[in-house]
């Protein structure tokens, strides 16, 4: 039996929920499996595996602005990020030293790597487009990522790539695990007309929040709204619209697969899980954020999913609008994370 320490960033839930299937998986091959985050991950990750022993790293804490740019207020933040890698590192070799790990894996924590014991790095995106510094976070974030004994890479490669040309990179070890969404597919009753999913930091999940109830309200269809705030558990209802605080996967599933279309953020996690339940959506990126706006687009193009900004957001206008656009076809699971977790678990120990 491995004993395996998985450490996915704090940085919204995206990277949290889409290390549930890994989690799951490991737990399948009979692995014993810790897990260590921070932030509004931990309770998420505590809700869907109470049974599992949990440490609580040192917190990026990253904050967004209204009306500062995202770019500009993450390069502020940058000293204050490279202090969490120096500390989560110094955390993660005490655990490991402690628990005695025989494998690491860390979705996009750049200090969570070892060299004493086998170390796997989940990401998919590989270029960042920051002010001045661009050019220099880039060679860094590879330079960081070449520590890790490998790179998973959620998504598929070629023509069926999601995540287009943020996944490409120099990296010489690297696999490509197929989508990675705790979400399954199955045949459902249609509930509601349209769900509405807010996710993300503050102050824009706020934000987010405040522009779409109101004209969900107005809209006079059968609607849900979840508002993305895990450890609370609060739920009302106002003429036909549904209101709940948070949802656990199995909870949040159900939900997808009964709504007819999905109104929510463009975020990669986002975008797999709906990928996987081959559903249609209407994505409204985080503003000032460039990997949302850059898969919004993409997938815009692709007349796949409908996108608007969210200062121009008209839920009767979206509506009509995404009326031209397909859907996602319903992804295939290939078994692909399977087979590189079996294959890695077998030789990593070596």
């Amino acid at each position: 039996m491995k004993k395996v320490l998985v450490a996915p960033l704090d940085w919204g839930l995206g990277h949290a929920t889409r290390c549930i299937p890994v989690i799951q998986e490991l737990l399948a091959t009979g692995c014993e499996v810790q897990i260590a985050t921070s932030g509004a991950a931990l309770p998420l990750l505590k809700e869907e595996f109470p049974d599992l022993i949990f440490f609580e790293l040192a917190s990026y804490q990253a904050t967004y602005s209204v009306r500062l740019p995202l770019k500009l207020k993450i390069l502020f933040q940058l000293p204050k990020f490279f202090w969490v890698i120096r500390k989560e590192q110094a955390q993660i070799k005490k655990i490991i030293s402690t628990e005695k790990t025989d494998i690491l894996i860390s979705d996009n924590r750049y200090g969570c790597w070892s060299a004493v014991i086998p170390s796997v790095f989940i990401g998919h995106q590989f270029y960042f487009d920051i002010p001045f510094l661009g050019k220099w976070i880039n060679r860094y974030h590879e330079r960081w990522v070449r520590r890790f004994s490998v790179c998973w890479i959620p998504d598929r490669e070629g023509d069926e790539s999601i995540s287009g040309r943020l996944s490409i990179n120099r990296l010489k070890k690297t696999k490509y695990i197929g989508l990675l969404s705790r979400m399954k597919w199955k045949p459902t009753e249609t509930k509601f007309n349209v769900a509405v999913i807010i996710s993300g930091p503050e102050p824009q999940r706020s934000v987010f929040e405040e522009i779409i109830r109101p004209q969900l309200k107005d809209y006079g269809k059968v609607a849900i709204l979840v508002k993305g705030l895990p450890g609370i558990k609060t739920l009302s209802q106002t003429n036909q619209v549904t209101e709940i605080s948070h949802l656990n996967s199995v909870e949040l599933n159900e939900v997808l697969l009964q709504s007819e279309i999905i109104i929510c953020r463009s975020g990669y996690s986002s975008v797999m899980d709906l990928a996987v339940l081959g559903k249609k959506a209407i994505f409204i990126p985080t503003p000032g954020q460039p990997e949302q706006e850059y898969l919004a687009e993409r997938l815009k193009k692709k007349r796949i999913a409908y996108s608007v900004a969210q200062k121009d957001f008209d839920i009767e206008n979206a509506m009509t609008a995404s009326a031209d656009y397909t859907g996602f076809r319903k992804y295939t699971n290939d078994n692909k994370l399977q087979q590189v977790l079996c294959e890695w678990l077998e030789t990593a120990t070596k």
